[in-house]
Formats: C-alpha cells, structure tokens, sequence
C-alpha cells in the first residue's frame, strides 16, 4: 500500500513567501498565501493523506457504501479545518471513509482516510461522528439528535455467498440501522417500541408512548424526521421537569 502525500505544497507556500517578503509585502497574511497556494496547486495534505485504495468487490452485487439520494458532494472535517464539495464515500461494511480526488495530472485516485485525523463528515445532509465503544474503538455513527437524550444511528451491511440460477454470487445486504439513545456518553440501544421506551425515566414513558401513538410513529421504520421530532419532544419533557 502507498501513502499519498502532497509535499510539495509546503514548498510553493515558502516560495510565494519569500517572495512576496522580498517586494515587502507584509500586509498580506500567512492565511491569505496558504488558501491562494491551495486554489492554484491543489489541497492540502491534511486532506491527500491516506492509504491508496482499490475497489475489491467490481463482481459483488450492490456496494459497500452508505447511499443516500441527491447531492453526492460531501464535507469532511480533519484537525479541525472543514472541507467542502468533497467525492467521500463511506464504507459501512469495513468501517472506513474513502476519498475519490483527481491528482496534479487531472488522473482520478481514492484514498482511505485515517480515522486518527477525522472530527466528523457530512454526506447527503446526514452527519456522521466518531464515538468511542465499550471496548475504546471509534466508529462512525450518524448523528440524528443531539441533547440530553440523544439519539445515534450505527450503520453495516452484510457480505454473503448467494446463489443464483445455479451460480455462485457475493451480494451486500441493505444497511442495517443499530440505533441508540445516548445518555451521558453512554449508549441504549434499542430495536423497538419496548425497548425504546425502557431507555427513558418511568414517569415520561406514558407520555413519550401517547406521543408515537399520536403522530403515528413506529419505531422500526421511523424516518430521520420523525425520531428527530420525537427527541426533540422528549428533551422538551425533561427540560420542564427541572
């Protein structure tokens, strides 16, 4: 596996430095050089760091990815500096986020991202952060509420043999949705009604039950809209109880 790395952005950012020192030019910012040097010559290494990546499965039936529909450009944070229209795929299956750029050539490649460097990304107007396990492992989980309860949603897909008129196949499966409620940092997961419930103080239950009653929510097939509605409900409650 290689590493791609864009060295010589460094050097162009010295050069036009000293440059512009040398016609004092002093009113112009260090910033002001890095984003023109960026514009003209490319990203920054920040963003082109990664191990190289192939896609393995061109014989499988369906992807690894998590898919959404619409606008494809994605927004990405590393160390902080946030990247805009960006081509970033998330794979659910290994857990990984790949990059697909064109290099200084104008030739396409793809990059897996280090986890190590990600604050969080945005694909398709859904949010995505890392989160610690039980174990001290990150994954990325879709962030579909934020308050004192929140609400995450942990994504994969399955890679299996099928056969087919008598041939062997590989196919993914649909992505399969692990919900949670977090409280405190620490995750609730549940799979329905019941359990969804259970994850809340006793005396709100009967009122968080009439609400999905009232609004026609099940919870199994809930949309990001309606858990983002019931949780805002659900935080309402706990906020007037103080």
């Amino acid at each position: 596996m290689f590493r791609v790395l864009v060295g010589s952005l460094s050097f162009i950012l010295l050069f036009q430095f000293c440059d512009l020192h040398s016609q004092e030019t002093s009113d112009v910012s260090y910033l002001e050089i890095r984003d023109d040097a960026e514009e003209k010559y490319g990203p920054s290494t920040n963003l082109l760091n990664g191990v190289k990546y192939h896609y393995p499965y061109r014989s499988a039936r369906g992807n690894p990815f998590f898919e959404v529909q619409g606008e494809q450009d994605a927004s990405i944070q590393i160390n902080g500096r946030l990247y805009e229209k960006q081509k970033i795929k998330y794979d659910i299956y290994n857990q990984f986020i790949v990059l697909d750029f064109l290099n200084s050539s104008g030739a396409p490649g793809s990059i897996v991202l280090s986890n190590e460097w990600l604050d969080y990304l945005v694909i398709g107007g859904c949010q995505f952060k890392k989160f610690s396990d039980e174990n001290g492992s990150e994954r990325f989980g879709q962030v579909i509420f934020k308050g004192n309860f929140g609400c995450v949603y942990f994504w994969e897909k399955e890679y299996s043999p099928n056969l087919h008129d008598g041939e062997r196949h590989y196919q993914f499966s649909d992505p399969i949705r692990h919900p949670c409620i977090v409280i405190q940092e620490q995750f609730y997961p549940y799979s329905g009604k019941r359990s969804f419930l259970k994850c809340f103080p006793e005396q709100n239950q009967l009122q968080i039950k009439s609400y999905l009653k009232e609004k026609r929510i099940r919870i199994r097939k809930s949309t990001d809209l309606e858990m983002q509605s019931l949780m805002g409900y659900i935080n309402q409650l706990s906020e007037h109880e103080d």
